[in-house]
């Protein structure tokens, strides 16, 4: 089910469907770029997408990792103006796309449709704003203990153990918290050091999860 349709009965999910269009896009695709004037919004039907920009020096900067049932693109279908980042496939999706027209004649039509779109948005901006803080203010260090801590709410528990699988690589986590990969292996070394994670190839085992919640990571 679709985040912003929650609400709504099969008729009204029938009428929606109506004005979509469904496509697929392989992992590694770019569903739009950063700048396009395209202003569709689209639902993810099944599949992670990743919002993403990178700068003229080849920085990344990752903003989201969306999955099935979220929405993306309703930026610009709400204010007509050129994409603020770029979304690719994390893996293969599919997607329904509606036309900015479409989408605005729902809105206006469907007031619990309105008040959910209010609801995700602020809860986007809630998000970005802490992850400025976070680049903003904060050690390297402690963004990280934060971004696991983000990371375990998807993991899988055993007991006191958090998995998370399969993981983000270090440069990604990087590109997440607004560091480098150099930085973020350092600190990872240093929590399998005071045994709070075990790290393999794509997992990452937060070993006492209440333990990392302190603000100093248990250190």
């Amino acid at each position: 089910m679709i985040s912003l349709f929650e609400e709504l009965g099969d008729a009204d999910l029938s009428a929606i469907a109506a004005n979509c269009t469904t496509r697929t896009y392989e992992k590694g695709a770019q569903i739009f770029g950063d700048k396009d004037s395209s202003t569709d919004v689209f639902f993810i039907l099944d599949g992670v997408v990743r919002a993403n920009t990178i700068s003229p020096e080849g920085r990344e900067v990752i903003y989201s990792e969306i999955g099935t049932g979220a929405i993306f693109g309703e930026f610009s279908a709400v204010d007509g103006l050129p994409r603020s980042t770029a979304v690719f496939a994390v893996t293969d999706c599919t997607v329904a796309k509606m036309t900015s027209r479409k989408f605005f004649e729902l809105l206006r039509a469907n007031g619990a449709v309105s008040a959910r779109l209010v609801e995700l948005l602020v809860a986007k901006i809630r998000a970005m704003s802490e992850r400025v803080f976070e680049v903003s203010a904060l050690s390297v260090r402690e963004r990280l203990r934060r971004e696991l801590l983000r990371l375990a709410t998807d993991g899988r528990r055993q007991g006191k153990m958090i998995v998370i699988k399969p993981a983000p690589t270090h440069y990604e986590i990087a590109a997440r918290i607004g560091s480098h990969r150099e930085a973020v292996t350092r600190e990872f070394n240093r929590l399998e050091t005071e045994a709070l994670l075990e790290v393999s190839r794509r997992q990452i085992s937060i070993l006492d999860v209440e333990k990392l919640r302190r603000p100093d990571g248990g250190g």
